[in-house]
């Protein structure tokens, strides 16, 4: 004689619904930071971007005005935008001084101070919480400047 034993039927294989809320609620927690992490790397880029794009420029008007200034010495300031590189909201002021107190010598030394900045309030001066940048140099009076650009 054989035994027969109650047979349990076979549960259902698959999750609970508890079980599904709590993996749901566990993968809430680990991508909340992960999200804002990646949000904050891509703003950060955004930034580092637009700050070597101001630098160039900035080098740029830089360059352009010491030679300038070697070519014929010539003191002043000037201003404008990059609308035509496609950046309109970029604006820039460069200076050209052979005074004292600007960091140059009369006659001798010119200090040319370059800035960039991105004018997002679109007043055209630079504020504090716009991205600039300042660059400077210096040029000496020299005769050797003058022949060159003469052609002698």
């Amino acid at each position: 004689m054989h035994s027969h034993a109650t047979e349990v039927p076979d549960r259902r294989r698959g999750h609970t619904l508890l079980e599904v809320l709590v993996a749901s609620a566990l993968m809430a927690i680990a991508l909340v930071p992960a999200l804002r992490m990646m949000r904050d790397s891509l703003r950060i880029s955004r930034q580092v971007e637009d700050h070597e794009l101001l630098t160039t420029f900035c080098t740029s008007k830089l360059e352009e005005h010491l030679a300038m200034v070697s070519a014929g010495w010539q003191t002043g300031n000037d201003s404008g935008d990059f609308s035509a590189e496609g950046y309109p909201h970029l604006r820039f002021t460069v200076t050209r001084s052979d005074s004292g107190p600007d960091g140059g010598i009369g006659d001798q030394l010119m200090a040319v101070i370059a800035t960039a900045w991105s004018d997002l309030d679109g007043n055209g001066s630079p504020d504090n919480d716009e991205p600039t940048v300042v660059l400077g140099g210096k040029v000496a009076q020299l005769a050797s400047y003058q022949s060159e650009v003469g052609g002698g």
